[in-house]
């Protein structure tokens, strides 16, 4: 209730003119404002201009205000929603790339410990030649460098 009380005596106080206000300078040089010219100093007439956010609104009804508040509420929570989601993004590319930076560190320690085969169609065992072999570390190294740091 005190706050409505506050808006409206804000908002009478804006509806009247404020009459003239002057500024000017003390003996100390201190800049003053009063409602009228000081007779021994030189003065300036100010003219005071109402603000449009003085005035009174046509949505300041208790209903407005609600209105208001569901579309600051829908905004926060957009904004939390948004926030939440660019976590769990970074969240997921961090686990990622852990994933990745552990499965190159595995596959370069296979690939420099013992001999690698794979298995062809016919289901026979087939060994790693050195260039093959050495291509292979050398693109499993890439991603380690890319994805562990």
């Amino acid at each position: 209730m005190s706050a409505r009380l506050l808006l409206a005596l804000c908002l009478a106080g804006t509806a009247f003119d404020a009459g003239a206000v002057y500024k000017w300078v003390d003996e100390k040089g201190v800049t003053q404002y009063t409602e009228s010219p000081p007779p021994d100093r030189k003065a300036t007439k100010v003219e005071i201009k109402s603000s449009p956010d003085a005035a009174v609104r046509s949505d300041d009804t208790p209903e407005g205000f609600k209105q208001r508040e569901r579309e600051l509420r829908t905004k926060r929570l957009d904004k939390e929603q948004a926030e939440k989601a660019e976590k769990q993004r970074a969240d997921r590319e961090a686990y990622n790339r852990r994933a990745r930076c552990s499965n190159s560190q595995r596959a370069l320690d296979v690939l420099t410990s013992r001999p690698v085969y794979r298995t062809n169609e016919r289901g026979e065992r087939v060994f790693l030649e050195d260039a093959e072999r050495a291509k292979e570390i050398e693109e499993w190294r890439q991603v380690a460098r890319e994805s562990c740091g």
